[in-house]
């Protein structure tokens, strides 16, 4: 539990100092720490680098240890500095076992004050996550859990006590997602995928539907029966539909379709992939996880939106039932694809649910989530998302923004007219892959494109961010749930 407060309880088992680099961190230990000596030691020993953490035993009434942790310059100072050492302070908590702790918030303007604490309660909880659903711990080593964090601020308005229960419940989504993920591919199957989506239909008492083999077979999803043929798990398509309680006029509009790829597991089909790393290919859904967040934080805050959420979910695996290069499958739309290469199937099944959501829906906006090249991982690596938009002017300052509040990066990519002819095929009316591999990101937002028409559509290339595979202070290895807050963000802002 987080809450807001003018004064931090006594005996806290920790307390969370962030500290500038530029600033006497000492004099901030004061009131905290009576022991010159250890003052002294303290100034010695830290050297109060941004992301540095440097635990103290101050032997006071008001707490058992207090935690620094470096901010940068003051000058340079931002949300995502914050969020980063957030999220390394409460790891940091995890490990020390610790059950009650105190956060003290920085001087911070009072308009951005809000959205600090937004996103204070975000990383708050986004920093507590750990995975461990199948590691078997011995009872006696296991470590007490963080229970409650009190955060002291000189004022508790409503809208700061709102604001600090918002990112609470973004982040407890994006955990969520993050659960889907991790989850292994034997587990997280397109029917486990459908199953949670359900349950968090019931839960927020929004629409859904979940379209099973026979029903994707006669709505003319020709791309997504083809990706599945070779498993012997049955794909699912997942259709949700959010609108808020006493918004009945809202049904008449035009909904924000958001679409997520689901590839529970990824062995490419029949141009298999290398074995080295393929275990990660459980993560080629985190696009559909997202989706699922968006979803719980959006239903969970009731944000005054017409929300559509789709998730093609299946495996890609192979037998003597698989897709093979040369086959010509028909997608949604009626449009021909020639299969080149089994391992681009992502733009498969996602093709077909951006047809179904223009068909169904007409939407204002599409946006796509895929863990879909591994070129963009090339062009921008782990740190940022590639995005593509066919409504640049539009929509670009918009996820500046987003980017900016969520600490998520983002970086746009060309959708280079020039690369169309890469697509052409001799026996059918588009391709899945490009003759060549040069701007692999851009030809695969290119054959997505192909589909959406002049609907307003952003893609995001997840690939290189949708899971981290080495932990980091402030992020552990594993799904990262990135792009829930940042869609919520952003939303917020179309609404």
């Amino acid at each position: 539990m987080i809450t807001l407060t003018k004064k931090l309880p006594n005996n806290l088992d920790l307390i969370i100092l962030p500290v500038f680099a530029d600033q006497d961190f000492v004099a901030s230990l004061k009131p905290l720490v009576k022991d010159a000596g250890l003052l002294n030691l303290v100034k010695q020993d830290y050297k109060n680098k941004f992301g540095t953490t440097y635990l103290v035993y101050p032997n006071t009434d008001e707490c058992q240890r207090l935690l620094l942790v470096g901010l940068g310059k003051k000058s340079l100072f931002s949300q995502a500095a914050w969020r980063q050492a957030i999220q390394t302070a409460v790891s940091a908590c995890q490990n020390l076992g610790v059950e009650n702790i105190g956060l003290v918030l920085p001087v911070i303007k009072k308009p951005d004050l809000a959205s600090y604490l937004e996103l204070t309660g975000f990383a708050l909880t986004f920093g507590t996550y750990k995975f461990t659903y199948y590691k078997q711990e011995d009872s006696k080593e296991k470590k007490k859990t963080l229970e409650n964090v009190y955060v002291l601020a000189k004022t508790t308005a409503v809208t700061l006590l709102k604001a600090l229960e918002q990112g609470t419940n973004i982040g407890l989504a994006a955990n969520n997602a993050r659960d889907l993920a991790n989850h292994p591919g034997n587990v997280a199957t397109p029917t486990h995928l459908a199953a949670h989506a359900t349950k968090l239909a019931k839960k927020y008492r929004f629409k859904i539907r979940v379209l099973n083999p026979a029903q994707i077979k006669k709505e003319g999803m020709g791309l997504l029966m083809g990706v599945s043929a070779g498993s012997d798990e049955p794909p699912r398509f997942i259709v949700m539909e959010y609108l808020p309680p006493g918004k009945k006029t809202l049904k008449q509009s035009q909904p924000i379709v958001l679409v997520g790829k689901g590839l529970t597991f990824d062995s490419g089909g029949i141009s298999i992939k290398p074995s080295e790393k393929l275990e990660e290919m459980k993560y080629d859904m985190c696009g559909g996880a997202t989706v699922l967040g968006i979803f719980e934080a959006v239903a969970s805050m009731k944000l005054p939106i017409h929300l559509v959420g789709l998730v093609p979910a299946s495996e890609n695996l192979l037998s003597g039932k698989a897709v093979k290069p040369g086959d010509i499958l028909r997608s949604h739309s009626g449009k021909t694809v020639e299969v080149i290469n089994t391992d681009a199937e992502g733009r498969l099944i996602l093709a077909d649910a951006i047809s179904y959501a223009k068909k169904h829906y007409d939407p204002q906006l599409i946006v796509d989530y895929a863990t879909l090249t591994g070129a963009v991982v090339v062009a921008l690596g782990s740190d940022y998302t590639g995005y593509f938009t066919n409504r640049a002017s539009t929509f670009d300052s918009t996820i500046k923004q987003a980017s900016k509040q969520s600490s998520e990066l983002y970086w746009p990519l060309p959708l280079a007219p020039s690369y169309k002819d890469q697509l052409k095929s001799q026996t059918a009316d588009i391709k899945n892959v490009a003759e060549n591999s040069h701007a692999g990101s851009s030809t695969a937002a290119l054959f997505l494109a192909s589909f959406v028409g002049e609907t307003p559509w952003i893609h995001l290339d997840i690939a290189g961010t949708a899971w981290n595979t080495r932990p980091k202070p402030h992020l552990p290895a594993g799904a990262t749930g990135w792009g829930v807050y940042f869609t919520l963000n952003f939303l917020r802002q179309i609404k």
